[in-house]
């Protein structure tokens, strides 16, 4: 759901998506950073990692954690949103894929208004490329 106003400043005008995709943007920038250090004040949320990225162990995990959170390489072809919520890391010579999405408090359905931390959840799920 497109939030009627924007959180940051209340106007009722509509809502310019490439500002919001910056606010979110920079929050997703600063979850992912504070994944190493049990997550961040702000910004809530969680880490989820698939299958096959659990099976490969735990070093691998935490490489690809590592990798996720110190990603910076964002780029019209692989962000054409602008809101840095997937990117693209390498482990060991493997792909791997991850994605913020964010949810309400309860994680039961979307965030109403994405710039509203009170009420944001950002679930980051590390990935491999074919369990997308």
């Amino acid at each position: 759901m497109v939030p009627d106003s924007c959180s940051a400043c209340g106007s009722r005008a509509v809502v310019n998506m490439s500002i919001q995709a910056a606010a979110i943007a920079e929050a997703n920038d600063a979850f992912r950073a504070a994944i190493p250090f049990q997550g961040h004040q702000t910004y809530e949320g969680q880490v989820v990692f698939s299958g096959g990225v659990e099976e490969k162990g735990m070093l691998f995990v935490a490489l690809a954690t590592r990798a996720v959170a110190e990603f910076t390489d964002f780029s019209q072809l692989n962000d054409p949103s602008g809101d840095h919520s997937f990117g693209v890391v390498h482990v060991n010579e493997a792909e791997v894929f991850w994605a913020i999405s964010l949810y309400n408090k309860t994680y039961d359905a979307a965030a109403d208004d994405p710039l509203d931390d009170d009420d944001t959840r950002r679930v980051l799920t590390i990935y491999l490329p074919h369990e997308h």
